[in-house]
């Protein structure tokens, strides 16, 4: 014959170890949230540089080739800022073409900004901008501009421009996002 025990309810034993259990789980949720947040505001953030990159780099899709550029004092102005003249995009040697005489830079050596004289200050000029976003947030915009001899054989060029957004209230690698757009001309002979 079995002996029926009658249980009232929880003992302390019990309700401790559900209590832990519980804990537990609404520590897990609660860093769900915190990285769903995370998560949230990075995707917000990238969208807006998207916004801010293609817009600066529509100003150039609608000018001639020979009026792409930077304006040659602002670009010179922006040597002296460490972030700007520290990119890697800059860096290249300068070359003559044997043919044409146009210069162009390879993949190392010396600063190359293609610059234009009396630009002015229209945002398609500036290497660097400080803008705000439709998210009330302060970017950092900045502009690169160069000449590529993309194929020696047929001279064609391109202009490349890069657009690089980066956060203005961080410190370190503010980076959010970087576009680069190619045009190109062919040299006739």
């Amino acid at each position: 014959m079995q002996h029926l025990v009658e249980e009232d309810g929880f003992g302390l034993v019990e309700l401790l170890a559900a209590m832990a259990v519980l804990t537990i789980a609404l520590l897990a949720l609660a860093a769900g949230y915190d990285e769903a947040f995370l998560s949230l505001h990075r995707a917000s953030q990238k969208t807006v540089a998207a916004q801010l990159a293609d817009s600066q780099m529509e100003l150039y899709r609608t000018l001639p080739y020979d009026s792409i550029g930077l304006d040659a004092t602002a670009a010179s102005n922006a040597a002296a800022d460490a972030t700007y003249d520290d990119d890697p995009i800059l860096a290249g040697d300068w070359v003559t073409d044997p043919v044409t005489g146009v210069q162009t830079q390879l993949p190392s050596g010396t600063v190359n900004d293609v610059t234009l004289s009396g630009c002015g200050a229209a945002a398609n000029c500036q290497p660097i901008q400080t803008v705000t976003g439709t998210d009330s947030r302060s970017y950092r915009i900045e502009t690169f501009v160069r000449d590529r001899l993309n194929n020696p054989g047929t001279r064609w060029y391109e202009r490349v421009v890069t657009v690089i957004v980066q956060d203005a209230g961080s410190a370190g690698d503010p980076e959010i996002l970087r576009l680069t757009s190619a045009f190109d001309r062919t040299v006739d002979d």
